[in-house]
């Protein structure tokens, strides 16, 4: 346990003094990592972030994410309570006590620290469902999750995909809830068992769908940023020049639902494109190469993903414009004959 001033949080070790029972949901395909979906008599959930606490407001560390990285997240989330939150959050954990807060029985926080960043949602949180489906299964208990109040439509287009029954999704309408029986599960530790389920289930569903057509779509993809804030290529219709030669079609996942997407990057056999969250359906790839650009700011969340996929990943580093990126179209021409030669 480790106290921060007025704030005290407990770790996973912890976690099993505070808990009433801890089921385990390590399968066969797991190779030793620990996943398990722990009780708790009664906590609170804050929706900010998906932040939860025992009755009498010690933080778990659990709900921000695994051991390795759980209290860096924790501090990230607990500071987005402070600064974007609806909560006197200083006054609550100082006195512990909270006054007229709405009461739920039997859920799971299904929030992640950035409630609406695809990345987060899909690697970080979305494997819980899996957890979740297990604890259904050994304990016959019917959970309730929570979802955060903004949650865009690809978290819903996810459990309908995933099959978690509609009438047990709850969008959170209050900044916290008391909970009389706290379910958490286990965060993710993005393991290769926890992808395959997630690429099997959401594949099994997407290619059932008469509305799709499993051959209709490119083989090489090219993800674009026009319309986001950041890390966009300057360059673009240079870039698009130099792909078109090898057959990439250029695609905004953003324009596109989730079941499109899967789709999309199930077929594909090498995909282009710069950091940033569009670059996560990877989960969907088989044998594929993945070529991302990096400006200023580098970020190795996808080489990791990657690694544990499977996939053959290519950075290329590329001159920044400010937060943008310009990239040298004679080193991408390059860089695509590489990847094709060792296809």
């Amino acid at each position: 346990m480790v106290e921060y001033g007025a704030v005290r949080t407990l770790s996973r070790s912890d976690l099993q003094n505070v808990a009433v029972e801890m089921v385990e949901t390590t399968g066969d395909s797991d190779d030793g990592v620990p996943q398990f979906v722990s009780h708790i008599n009664e906590g609170y959930v804050l929706t900010e972030t998906g932040l939860a606490t025992t009755s009498s407001f010690e933080i778990l560390e659990e709900s921000a994410g695994a051991p390795d990285y759980a209290r860096q997240a924790m501090m990230e989330m607990f500071s987005r309570e402070l600064f974007f939150g609806q909560l006197p959050v200083r006054e609550i954990f100082t006195t512990k006590t909270s006054t007229g807060t709405d009461t739920l029985s039997t859920v799971a926080p299904l929030i992640p620290r950035y409630p609406s960043n695809y990345f987060h949602w899909m690697v970080e949180t979305v494997p819980k469902v899996r957890y979740l489906q297990q604890y259904k299964r050994r304990t016959g208990t019917e959970v309730t999750v929570l979802i955060s109040s903004n949650a865009p439509p690809f978290v819903e287009e996810t459990l309908a995909l995933l099959e978690w029954p509609k009438d047990r999704i709850l969008r959170a309408v209050e900044p916290m809830y008391k909970v009389r029986d706290l379910i958490l599960p286990s965060s993710p530790e993005r393991t290769e068992a926890d992808f395959d389920w997630l690429r099997k289930e959401i594949l099994d569903n997407v290619l059932n769908e008469e509305t799709v057509t499993p051959n209709g779509t490119a083989k090489r993809i090219y993800i674009s940023r026009a319309n986001a804030m950041s890390r966009r290529v300057v360059n673009e219709e240079e870039v698009i020049d130099v792909l078109s030669d090898y057959g990439f079609k250029r695609y905004l996942l953003e324009d596109r639902s989730l079941m499109k997407n899967a789709e999309l990057f199930n077929n594909a056999d090498i995909v282009v494109g710069p950091h940033g969250a569009g670059l996560t359906d990877i989960i969907f790839a088989e044998n594929c190469t993945l070529i991302e650009f990096f400006g200023a700011r580098l970020n190795k969340a996808y080489e990791s993903l990657s690694k544990t996929l499977g996939i053959n990943y290519k950075p290329m580093y590329c001159q920044a414009d400010s937060a943008d990126i310009i990239v040298n179209t004679g080193r991408l021409r390059q860089r695509v004959n590489e990847c094709i030669d060792e296809t």
